[in-house]
């Protein structure tokens, strides 16, 4: 899975928030986010972090290998 997509999906969920007033207020509310300048904050270090991996983390991929395979045995049986 590309950074790009992430970053893609991340921005129309900020969109669909932003177009939602209600559900954006009670989510920041949950989160006790008081500035709307926060949601900015996180894509940025979100794009960052995702730049900033050269691959994969082994972990994650032995995690996706993991699922596929367990979706694999029960499509099996």
């Amino acid at each position: 899975m590309s950074g790009t997509f992430l970053v893609n999906n991340y921005r129309q969920a900020l969109d669909i928030l932003k177009n939602t007033p209600a559900i954006l207020s009670k989510a920041k509310h949950e989160l006790g986010v008081e500035d709307d300048a926060v949601f900015e904050t996180w894509l940025a270090q979100e794009q960052e972090y995702l730049q900033g991996l050269k691959k994969e983390p082994p972990n994650e991929t032995l995690e996706m290998e993991y699922c596929q395979r367990l979706v694999a045995l029960q499509a099996s049986e």
